[in-house]
């Protein structure tokens, strides 16, 4: 990877990141996208709040680390899972 061209780099696909991905996307520049942790299954609980923020159930570990998650030119559309 170490050669490789982007244009941009999102750090993090959270609402932020994703929208400004997605929005990036029919631009036609090499975007590249680097989250944290591992993915994180869609799951009825992912969208409870008691979940997420009171039980700390989607907490990353320790042993999380910055990885790149996809290397895509924007001309490709991008999606959610």
């Amino acid at each position: 990877m170490s050669g490789d061209h982007h244009d941009v780099i999102v750090i993090g696909t959270g609402a932020g990141g994703g929208t400004f991905a997605h929005r990036l996307a029919p631009t036609g520049k090499r975007v590249l996208l680097l989250e944290r942790g591992a993915y994180l299954p869609r799951e009825r609980d992912d969208w409870d709040s008691g979940a997420v923020f009171v039980r700390g159930e989607y907490r990353a570990g320790p042993t999380s680390s910055t990885t790149p998650t996809s290397s895509t030119p924007a001309s490709s559309p991008v999606s959610a899972p």
